[in-house]
């Protein structure tokens, strides 16, 4: 392995260089439900909103003593995550390959750091390195990708076994994407019973332990918090609707590979191209008997990984939501380049990886450049009322509550005012909510990212208007629509 240690390397800094270009923490902000949250984190709360994800409370409280309002730091933690999540993600697919694949040294290195450069650039799963919130989804999967990769390694000594408990354990008590994992560890152990590199009663025990583990942390949730999933997630993950949840299925399926569009028509026309193309790759390696049983366990792990989420659905005119698409991902990014090693010859298999990594990059610079956007404006509101200390009511007039589908000021914005600077919101009034949308010459700009947002104020009697100006060269307001 040490003869690799160069490839590694040169692929490791590349994928850190490239994702902090793309992802460009330095022009984020708090977004969204940042400031319902953070003034909890603030005093120390743990089980925030009645969730029980007491480890990623416990980052947000870390991060909140480390950088206070300094939303900068924040946002390079998240970015480091998931550097962390890419680099774990290449040990994760090398060990399975070694004990499942059928493929050299060589193979087995290049297809792992295919695989790692694939989810350090994936597009669809972008709220969880760009929102500050959307963060458990990744941390939650490196203590999947460490439990996971500690447990291929059990036949060297308990204490792996060991580990691999308690990575998935802290996993359980970060983010509910994890509860995946004891179905993976099934399929793994069934399949290393079936090859005979391991004893059936001793697997059996292993698993049996994994899953009582897990079993033992839902009956801690219900103990807590009264609930499984918390109570945003309990409203809609035992709510069983065959339509509702097929519907769901279809679009989280579909979202996994493809783009949110205003379009109803053109995201139907891409589900129509997707299923097109995977039935061509399929029938290939079926047709060439390159179907084996580590392919269907990854397949199989990848649709449950969804099972979790798939009643609280995912949008497909927006990104809200992609964060549940994380720890999916990494199954995912692992079974396209193993359909494509099998399915391709190897230099259409390059030109194959090169695309997606092309196409996965782009809609991820675009995804980071609307948070951007999206951050400056929630930047330019918060100074704002920082610097305005004025008695009087004021009435918002254009209040961007979304901005190119991304939630802008959904909740936490009066929150954030009252907490952190001491604001009386009772004297700040909506008087419409809108949507920002960009317009043709903003998609046309592609390496323009800053842009300048200000207000105009308006003294009407005992009131002030303010109104959010920016350049209608790039963006519009139109009505919110719920």
């Amino acid at each position: 392995m040490n003869k690799y240690i160069g490839l590694k390397t040169v692929f490791l800094f590349s994928f850190i260089g490239i994702t902090l270009f793309i992802y460009n923490p330095f022009a984020l902000y708090f977004l969204n439900d940042d400031m319902t949250h953070l003034p909890l984190s603030s005093k120390g709360v743990l089980f925030q909103h009645n969730s029980f994800r007491p480890i990623h409370d416990l980052l947000l409280i870390t991060e909140y003593k480390l950088w206070g309002l300094n939303a900068l730091g924040y946002h390079l933690v998240e970015w480091g995550i998931h550097v962390v999540c890419s680099v774990l993600v290449y040990q994760f697919s090398y060990s399975l390959l070694k004990v499942y694949g059928k493929h050299k040294e060589k193979g087995m290195v290049l297809m792992a750091l295919f695989t790692a450069s694939l989810f350090s650039v994936y597009a669809f799963h972008s709220e969880s390195v760009l929102w500050i919130l959307g963060s458990g989804a990744s941390l939650a999967t490196i203590f999947f990708l460490l439990s996971v990769i500690a447990y291929l390694k059990r036949k060297d000594g308990i204490i792996h076994f060991i580990a691999s408990l308690l990575f998935f354990q802290i996993g359980l008590f970060t983010y509910e994407a994890i509860w995946v994992a004891p179905v993976f560890i099934l399929l793994l152990s069934y399949e290393s019973i079936r090859i005979g590199t391991t004893q059936g009663r001793k697997e059996r025990l292993y698993v049996s332990l994994y899953w009582l583990s897990f079993l033992g942390n839902l009956l801690l949730r219900k103990i807590f918090i009264g609930e499984l999933a918390g109570t945003y997630g309990s409203e809609k993950v035992f709510d069983f609707n065959l339509k509702h949840l097929l519907y769901n299925a279809v679009c989280f399926f579909t979202r996994s590979f493809v783009p949110p569009s205003q379009s109803t028509s053109v995201f139907a026309g891409s589900m129509v191209v997707l299923v097109i193309l995977l039935f061509i790759v399929f029938r290939k390696v079926f047709v060439s008997k390159k179907l084996d049983s580590f392919l269907l366990i990854l397949i199989i792990s990848f649709l449950c990984s969804l099972l979790p989420v798939v009643n609280l659905g995912i949008s497909t005119h927006s990104r809200e939501s992609e964060r549940f698409l994380y720890l999916p991902s990494v199954f995912l990014c692992l079974l396209i380049i193993l359909l494509l090693t099998k399915a391709l010859s190897q230099s259409k298999m390059l030109v194959c990886f090169g695309g997606l990594v092309l196409y996965n990059t782009y809609f991820t610079y675009m995804n980071a450049r609307d948070f951007g956007v999206a951050s400056s404006i929630s930047k330019a509101f918060y100074n704002h009322f920082e610097r305005d200390q004025d008695s009087d009511t004021i009435i918002l007039k254009g209040f961007p509550r979304q901005f190119n589908g991304l939630p802008l000021f959904r909740s936490g914005f009066k929150e954030g005012l009252s907490s952190f600077y001491n604001i009386d919101t009772s004297r700040i009034l909506v008087a419409d909510e809108k949507e920002m949308k960009t317009t043709s010459a903003y998609n046309k700009a592609l390496i323009k990212r800053n842009f300048e947002f200000y207000f105009k104020e308006n003294k009407v009697g005992l009131y002030k208007e303010l109104t959010l100006v920016y350049d209608s060269t790039y963006f519009s307001m139109v009505e919110f629509k719920n």
